[in-house]
């Protein structure tokens, strides 16, 4: 099995229809930004079968709009490989991209009320309240930062916070001293 992959738009959509999308017709799997230069589509597959895809697409999130931010869409595994891990490894490949290739600081989505238990366990936070999307059912906003998700930014953000705390509660607290040369 290879691992997740940076693809064009035109991989992942077929899954994302058949998936997502199946009662609608093929174009709705067409986003807006699919071809944007900041897009980012992924896949894992097996030999030539896709089996899992994401998007990301740079925009904002309304609730941390100070922040710098990529929304996850098109999410998709083929069903007879839901569960398998499969979902996880496509989202851990995004997260570990957009942490380290980016400098957004946080991955939202809106999650179909079925995901909300895959995306806490993936370490989103599930937010606000339920909404309904025409054709597609009840959603919630959910979203991760990737500073505290995976990769560079984490262990590094981490380290450096509190190598910068200490640094600053030391020359704030402690008295100063000055060194004289005679």
């Amino acid at each position: 099995m290879d691992k997740v992959k940076i693809v064009s738009a035109e991989i992942v959509r077929p899954l994302r229809h058949k998936v997502l999308r199946p009662s609608l017709p093929f174009e709705s799997s067409i986003m807006d930004l699919d071809a944007h230069d900041h897009t980012f589509h992924f896949c894992v597959k097996e030999e030539f079968r896709i089996i899992s895809v994401a998007s990301a697409y740079h925009e904002s999130f309304i609730e941390l709009s100070q922040k710098d931010a990529y929304r996850l869409r098109g999410m998709a595994t083929e069903p007879s490989e839901q569960g398998k891990g499969y979902g996880k490894m496509v989202l851990n490949g995004v997260i570990d991209y957009l942490s380290k290739e980016t400098e957004s600081e946080i991955l939202w989505c809106n999650a179909r009320t079925a995901a909300f238990e895959f995306y806490e366990k993936m370490g989103f936070n599930i937010v606000g309240d339920e909404f309904d999307i025409p054709n597609l059912g009840p959603h919630k906003k959910g979203f991760i930062n990737l500073w505290n998700a995976s990769g560079s930014k984490n262990v590094m953000g981490k380290y450096w916070t509190l190598k910068n705390l200490w640094f600053i509660l030391i020359n704030r607290f402690m008295p100063k001293f000055t060194l004289r040369i005679n």
